[in-house]
Parts: structure tokens; sequence; C-alpha cells
């Protein structure tokens, strides 16, 4: 179910995405660079045991107030009003990608709000060695090659399907182009915005699931994220960078399994 919201006090309109009524505790869950569509799998099984809440970020779907995201911390600041406005004090957050960066950086900053931390393969440092690649400059094969273990599978498939319909193509490639839009504001031209100094404030158990074949983020990116945050736990996933789309049965095992006392 999608509904609309408003932020208290500047009255921002924020789309919001729920799904489920589990016995777990509710999931709040901050998607990807390319938009909450792709996570919809994971979503779906997460539901099953959980209610899940989905804001689209600010410049996705019908959310708006992206002229007033100049930093990580403004998108903090946004999700903690969205939490007022939903009325959720003790929350699960979990975010995969660019959402896993706004994640963690709000747990490192309203740390007394989230109880657990999940990411899956989040942005937010800057690895020794070679950089990340620029998702923002590649042809659309080069960038599925970079984002899923088998290219030429069923998930990349669905990734640059064209649909027949001219109408339903072209909203497709404008939402795909507002996606990238809203996330370069964040991400561009390097994606590390100082996150790194932040990580030791995460007092949440954290889980960080790593995909074994991600290009943009490999094991020793993921063991690099770990290590700044207190216990937080690492998990190998068959998968590429897309996982919450590519493998969602398996993302969703290890996050509900993790959340079992």
């Amino acid at each position: 179910m999608s509904e609309m919201i408003s932020l208290p006090g500047r009255g921002l309109p924020v789309q919001v995405q729920r799904q489920g009524q589990g016995q777990g505790p509710t999931l709040v869950y901050l998607h990807g660079a390319f938009g909450l569509e792709w996570s919809s799998p994971l979503l779906a099984a997460l539901a099953r045991e959980h209610a899940v809440v989905a804001p689209h970020l600010p410049g996705y779907g019908a959310s708006e107030g992206l002229e007033r995201i100049n930093a990580f911390y403004d998108l903090s600041v946004w999700l903690d009003e969205v939490l007022d406005a939903l009325n959720l004090s003790d929350v699960v957050l979990v975010g995969h990608d660019f959402g896993g960066a706004a994640a963690a950086e709000y747990a490192a900053l309203f740390r007394r709000r989230v109880s657990r931390l999940a990411l899956l393969a989040p942005y937010g440092i800057w690895p020794k060695g070679d950089p990340l690649p620029d998702i923002f400059g590649l042809t659309p094969g080069s960038l599925t090659k970079l984002l899923y273990a088998d290219p030429m599978g069923a998930a990349a498939g669905d990734f640059n399907a064209q649909s027949p319909d001219k109408d339903l193509r072209d909203a497709a490639i404008l939402r795909r182009r507002q996606s990238l839009i809203a996330a370069a504001k964040l991400m561009w031209p390097i994606p590390d915005k100082g996150l790194r100094h932040r990580l030791y404030r995460i007092t949440a158990p954290t889980l960080l699931l790593a995909g074994r074949a991600d290009q943009l983020m490999d094991a020793a990116y993921i063991q690099a994220f770990a290590e700044q945050i207190a216990g937080a736990r690492v998990l190998t996933l068959e998968a590429g960078h897309m996982m919450p789309q590519e493998v969602p049965e398996q993302a969703c095992a290890a996050i509900t399994d993790w959340l079992r006392p």
C-alpha cells in the first residue's frame, strides 16, 4: 500500500510504501540510488514476518524536498521528521546502496532511535587503493555488468527491460533519470562525505550484507566499513550489488535470522 504523508512543520509531501503486518519489529527500509522499485522483491519477502515501512527518498516517487537536501545530515533530519510523522520511535533500520549510507548516517546521528541496523552493500566510505566506479558515467551495458552477478540473468533483464508501449517506456526512462539526478546530489563526484569519521557513534547492533560478486563494493570495502562499527557482523551472499532484487529470499533470511532473539 502506498500513501502520502506530510512532514510536521514544513508540510513536505513524502510517498511511503507499507507492507506486511507480521509479529516482528517494524522495519524502515531506505532504497538505493535507482529507486524503491528495485527493492520490491526484498520488501515483499520481509513483509511476510514484519511490518515494513519504505519511504521514497526526496526526489524519488512523489516525495518532494530534494532542493533542501545538500548533505547527508539534511537527509538524516528529513528521515527523523518522517519517523515523527509515522509515530515510530524505535526502529530497525535497513538500507541498501545509497540508502545504506543514509541509514548509517542516521544511526550515527540519531542513535537512540535505532534498535538495529542492517546495511546491504552501503556506500559511504572511500576505500584504500582503487576508487569506487562512477555509476553516473557508465553506458547501460557497463552499468549492468557492474551491478549484477549475472548480467544476462532475469534480474538484469528486468532492470534493462523496455516496454513496447512508448508512454510506459518514456516514463521508465524519466524515472531512471530523476533517480540518478537525486542520487548524484550527494554521491557525485565522490560518495564519501565523511561518514567514516562518524561510524564509531553507531551503537545499534549492525549487520552488513556483502555480495560475493559485487563489483562496486568488494570484500575489502565491506570489511573496512564494518571495522568502523563496534561489533558489526558481516555476512556474504552469492549475489552482485543489487541483492534486494537479485537474491531477495537469501537477503530476507539473513536479516530475519539476525533479528531473532
